[in-house]
C-alpha cells in the first residue's frame, strides 16, 4: 500500500475505514505525506487508534498533520474530499452488498480523489488456509473471486470516470491467485 501511494506520488491520503490505525501510523512516519486523514465508524477503534498512535505525546508538527473522525463511508461528508488519495484497506467486504452503491457514491462521486486503492481478500485463496471454514473474518458480508472485483471495479471506473488496474497483494499463486487483490483507481482528468 505504502509503495503504491509513493508510486503515485500523493502527498494527502484518507484512509477509511482505518481501524486501529496501522496504516495511519505508517504514513505519519513518512514526512512526504503532508495531509493524512483517519476515518472509521467505529468510535472504539478510533480510541484505539489514537491511543496506539500515541495523540496525546505526539509531537506538535506531526499531530497537525493528522485528522482522526468518526464517520460511515455509506453517507456523504465533506471531510473526505480534497485528498490526492484515499484508501480502503480490507474495508469494502465489510460493507453489506446493498450499501455498495452509496459507498461508490461517497467515494468516487462525492469525495472524488485523484486515486483511489482498494483492497480486498481473494476468496479463491481460501482453499489455500488449512483450517478456514466460511470466510476469513466473521463479519465479512461477502469475499470477491479475482473476476468478481474486476467486474465491480470496471463497473466503477465506468459510472465514475476512473481507469483501473488489479494488483496482486502477496505471493501470487498460479492456481487460486493472491490471497489479497488491490484495485488502484485513478481518475481521468477530463471527467
Amino acid at each position: 500500500m505504502l509503495a503504491t501511494l509513493e508510486e503515485l506520488g500523493v502527498t494527502s491520503v484518507v484512509d477509511l475505514g482505518c481501524g486501529q490505525g496501522e496504516l495511519v501510523g505508517e504514513l505519519l512516519a513518512r514526512p512526504r505525506f503532508a495531509r493524512v486523514g483517519a476515518m472509521d465508524v467505529s468510535s472504539m477503534a478510533l480510541t484505539i487508534a489514537a491511543r496506539k498512535l500515541k495523540l496525546e505525546r505526539m509531537p506538535e508538527l506531526k499531530r497537525a498533520r493528522l485528522h482522526l473522525f468518526q464517520g460511515s463511508l455509506t453517507y456523504t461528508d465533506k471531510r473526505l474530499a480534497g485528498y490526492d488519495a484515499a484508501v480502503l484497506m480490507e474495508v469494502v467486504e465489510h460493507v453489506d452488498p446493498p450499501r455498495l452503491e452509496a459507498l461508490e457514491r461517497v467515494v468516487f462521486g462525492h469525495a472524488r480523489p485523484s486515486h483511489v486503492l482498494v483492497t480486498t481478500p481473494n476468496v479463491e485463496y481460501n482453499v489455500r488456509y488449512e483450517f478456514l471454514t466460511g470466510m476469513r473474518h466473521p463479519d465479512h458480508r461477502f469475499e470477491w473471486t479475482r473476476a468478481e472485483f474486476a467486474r465491480w471495479a470496471a463497473g466503477v471506473a465506468a459510472r465514475y470516470g476512473y481507469r483501473f488496474a488489479v494488483k496482486p497483494v502477496g505471493d501470487d499463486d498460479p492456481e487460486v491467485g493472491p490471497p489479497t487483490q488491490m484495485g488502484v483507481f485513478t481518475r481521468d482528468q477530463g471527467f
